[in-house]
């Protein structure tokens, strides 16, 4: 078994940094590196917390999103 690579992943305080598009690539390029098998154990439990992290930044940038839809939307009417 190989060791780690280091994270070059921002730390979960900067998530609030990232856009949408940004927090999207970080999850996929997690994805493809859990699904690859080549991380050990402690690797992979990083990067599922890293990735649930990242889910629940993704799903706050797109109800702001619907929220702002919502209200744009609201007053056309």
């Amino acid at each position: 078994m190989s060791p780690a690579k280091p994270s070059k992943e921002p730390a979960a305080d900067d998530l609030a940094t990232l856009t949408f598009e940004q927090a999207m690539e970080q999850l996929q390029k997690l994805v493809e590196r859990m699904e690859s098998g080549e991380s050990g154990l402690k690797q992979s439990l990083d990067d599922y917390r890293r990735g649930a992290a990242l889910v629940k930044h993704c799903r706050a940038l797109l109800k702001e999103a619907e929220e702002e839809i919502s209200r744009l939307s609201a007053g056309e009417r």
